[in-house]
């Protein structure tokens, strides 16, 4: 719950802003919640070095992205195999929104086959 008039949070039950004696929201005022974007793949990893760096580099360029099976790596069997991914749930992938597809792309455009990653676009 939120207090509409000086902004501070309160847990659900608290009805009335102690501070400003007004009724608490579910939400404050601001825009409306986007609707649900359109997902593309833009790159598919098990190596715990490239999924940091491809981190690192979205947020960097302010790219809201999603990382399916990261956190799955290691739970089951062996986990990543000799550098790997695991083989039980697949590679980590990235997921951007449509809009910013083509700028993921060229920064991510080099954490590919190269020198023995197992990076690999879309």
């Amino acid at each position: 719950m939120f207090c509409p008039q000086c902004g501070e949070e309160y847990s659900w039950d608290v009805m009335v802003c102690p501070t400003c004696d007004v009724d608490t929201v579910d939400r404050l005022p601001g825009p409306e919640p986007t609707p649900d974007a359109k997902l593309v793949r833009v790159l598919a990893t098990g190596d715990a070095g490239l999924i940091a760096f491809a981190k690192s580099l979205l947020e960097g360029e302010d790219i809201d992205y999603l990382v399916r099976g990261d956190g799955l790596q290691d739970l089951f069997g062996v986990g990543r195999i000799f550098g790997g991914f695991s083989y039980a749930v697949g590679p980590a992938e990235f997921w951007v929104r449509a809009d910013d597809e083509d700028r993921a792309l060229a920064l991510l455009k080099d954490l590919t086959l190269d020198a023995g990653n197992t990076g690999s676009p879309r």
